[in-house]
Formats: C-alpha cells, structure tokens, sequence
C-alpha cells in the first residue's frame, strides 16, 4: 500500500513537469521562429567611429522600419570601416558585407544603386559653414561675395562629391584624405573647411579640433539631398523603407527626430545675419531632386 501510494502521489508531479516543459519548448520554438523571420540590414557601425550623425541616423532607420510594418532587424558591422566607394560598388553587385548605406546622392550614384529619395537630412547637407584656424578667426569676414570667396582655399574630401561642386562654382579646393583634412587645416594648407550645418557642432566637440573657430560670415547652399541607399536588386526593402519614410513624414515623428537632434544647431548657425552664397550643383540633373516641400528645410 505505502509503495502504491507513493506512485500514486508522484503521477501528477509527473505531469505538470512534462507539461509545463511542453510549454517552455513551444514557447522557446515561437521566439526562434520569430527572429529567424526577421530580415537583417546589415549597416556600417558609424557611431563608433565619432560620426556626428550616426545615432540620429540609426534611430530614423528604425523608425522607418516600424512605420513601414516590415520585420526587419539592424546589425551594425563589426569590422574596419569599409570605403565609401567600394561600400558602392558592393552595393550594385548585391554583394558585400553591408545592405543600406547613407551618403549624398549624384546622378552617378543613383544609376549605381537605389536610393530611396525622401531626404534624410532634409537637405541640410547643402547649407555650409567653414571652420578657419583659430589664430585667424577674422579671416573671412569681408569674403561677402563668391568673387571675394574665391581668393581663399577650401579644403574637401579628395572623393567628396561637394570638392566637385565647389570647383564648378569657381572656388579653389585643396583635397585630402577624410583622415587628414583636420591636420591639413592646422597646419593651414587650406584656409577654410565647409561643414554641414547639422554636422559642425558635433564635430567641434571632437580633440582633433580644438585648433579651429566657426565662421560667422557666410553659409554655402547647394541643392542636394542626403540618402539612404539600397542594392537595385532590393527592391522589397526600398519600397518598404519609402512607405515608412513617407509615414514618419505625414505624421510628424520624421521631424520631431530631426529637431531633436538638430533644431539647436540650426538656431547656433543663425543664417539670417549670414551671407548666402547659392552655388550650382553639376552632379544632380535639374528637377532630379523630390519635390514634396514636407522633405526640405526652409530658412
């Protein structure tokens, strides 16, 4: 009798392990299931690198893929950041380490691979302000005409497609690599270094330049627009990442990303007191660039 009441009393203990280990598995099953069923894009891990507006463009990314009702998921690459012209060239084979980039757009680019034309920077990468050196904080403030301009040297990225620009309007370049433009400005081998408004602030923060002041005097504009880009093959994830764009546009949280990240350094440019010295832009057809004025800043 003890021995049938002792299988008796652990049948049930039985059972409720063996179910709740049932449960626990088809609940483990389902979380796999789920993350398997994610999509990766896979982006270059720019915030590591001091990128002054990696994070911000991170957090768009992600809202884009909430408003777009896709299931993706972002992995940012671990590896040596990977040049920009073979990050490119990767993408128009549909091939590489990476699935979106971000940078600014040419006619030639988006014949190489797909952008997904709603601006990300909301044009801001065509209104500049110039660091100078420090001991000549001065230095530019009678430049107040695009003649007067043109007696100073810029320096740009050699593969920058503003270095271009820049040069089609007549204005004299000294190029250097992304690396080395910092040291080439403290050792004045070019007199100013126009600087995305959204971006500038950041990059004073940085120990590299420490050395330098923002003008006062004027701001550059040209048209352009700032991208996402895609392999033309993925076509799925530029329709998919345009619907959300577009959603986070219409109802607002496009912007109150942007502001938050960027309306103080707007106000700190104050571009009413500023010449502008509106440039032409021979990488862009005309009419190439969207017209929603939802997309742009306007001063």
């Amino acid at each position: 009798m003890s021995d049938q009441k002792k299988i008796s009393l652990s049948l049930p203990r039985r059972k409720k392990i063996g179910a709740l280990g049932i449960i626990l598995c088809l609940n483990f099953g389902i979380s796999n299931s789920t993350q398997a069923q994610s999509t990766p894009i896979r982006i270059q891990d720019l915030e590591r690198t001091n990128d002054p507006i990696a994070t911000y463009i991170v957090e768009l990314l992600r809202l884009a893929i909430k408003k777009s009702g896709g299931d993706y998921v972002i992995v940012k690459s671990t590896e040596a950041t990977v040049p920009q012209a073979r990050q490119i060239f990767d993408l128009s084979q549909n091939q590489g380490k990476l699935d979106l980039i971000w940078t600014m757009t040419s006619d030639e680019r988006e014949k190489q691979i797909r952008a997904i034309k709603i601006p990300i920077d909301k044009g801001f990468f065509g209104w500049r302000i110039p660091f100078i050196h420090e001991d000549k904080p001065e230095l530019l403030k009678n430049a107040t005409s695009i003649r007067e301009l043109a007696k100073f040297r810029a320096g740009q990225g050699t593969q920058w497609p503003d270095t271009d620009i820049l040069k089609h309007n007549g204005l004299p370049v000294v190029t250097g690599s992304d690396e080395s433009l910092a040291n080439m400005l403290r050792a004045k081998r070019f007199d100013y270094f126009p600087r995305p408004i959204i971006a500038i602030w950041n990059e004073q923060k940085n120990v590299e330049y420490r050395h330098f002041v923002i003008d006062k005097t004027f701001v550059l504009h040209y048209p352009t627009a700032f991208y996402f880009f895609v392999s033309p093959q993925q076509t799925k994830l530029a329709e998919d990442l345009t619907r959300g764009l577009e959603r986070a546009v219409e109802d607002g949280s496009f912007d109150r990303t942007f502001n938050k990240y960027f309306a103080e350094f707007i106000r700190n440019a104050d571009l009413k007191h500023r010449y502008v010295f509106e440039l032409k832009n021979p990488l862009i057809k005309d009419g190439s660039l969207p017209q929603n004025p939802k997309y742009w800043f306007k001063p």
